[in-house]
């Protein structure tokens, strides 16, 4: 956690000359999974909120370093069905496995266009676990198991750390608010797995995200 706000420190302090620097709020949608060296039942998408805050300075008006400050819902869904001896499926239940994370993606990227413009960036995204369930839909009442809900933060590591790539656009408003939308891919290097959490699947978020937010720049000319 400390070495996420020192990283966060430094970016917000950098001041260069001939550079624009903003801040800004974005939101939006994951669209997250996990891979597993390990087989088990139908894993889905499952669907998480993002939001927070920004940080880029741009240079020679095409080149930029920033970083974001994010709460991030990740996660999947999986399929347990249970058998008679017949192998027949006669019930089945619906876990969803929530993991919440402070992240900060810092990323550099190339940007090309005037008042409408496109860009790419690629970077690393540190993330502190803040939250970590599972929550359980059953179709028969009368089947117990583990509770409607079960705290997995103790069992979860607390730290990840990923890749992502990231293309978007971004519309000029006004001379200093700038309005943008980015589509991001993003996969851990790092895994969730440990002795007491899917031990020996080795699994590893990955994560579709898409986002809106605005930009203001401190220092528009």
């Amino acid at each position: 956690m400390r070495n996420i706000i020192l990283i966060g420190l430094i970016l917000f302090s950098i001041n260069v000359c001939g550079q624009v620097h903003s801040i800004g709020i974005q939101g939006g949608v994951n669209l997250s999974n996990c891979t597993s060296k390990i087989e088990f039942g139908d894993r889905a998408f499952k669907t998480g909120i993002l939001s927070g805050f920004n940080y880029e300075y741009l240079y020679k008006s095409k080149y930029t370093l920033g970083a974001d400050l994010l709460y991030s819902q990740l996660g999947f869904k999986n399929e347990v069905k249970f058998y008679d001896f017949q192998k027949n499926a006669y019930r089945s239940s619906d876990l969803k496995f929530s993991y919440d994370y402070l992240s900060l993606p810092v990323k550099i990227g190339y940007t090309r266009g005037n008042h409408l413009k496109g860009f790419v960036k690629v970077g690393v995204c540190p993330s502190v676990l803040i939250d970590a369930k599972i929550r359980i839909h059953k179709d028969d009442p009368n089947i117990v198991l583990m509770g409607e809900e079960t705290d997995l933060q103790h069992k979860v590591p607390k730290f990840d750390f990923g890749g992502l790539i990231e293309f978007g656009a971004a519309y000029e408003l006004k001379n200093d608010l700038e309005l943008f939308s980015s589509f991001t891919y993003r996969k851990s290097f790092t895994t969730i797995s440990t002795v007491e959490h899917f031990r020996g699947a080795q699994m590893r978020h990955y994560l579709f995200s898409m986002e809106i937010g605005l930009k203001y720049k401190l220092n528009a000319s």
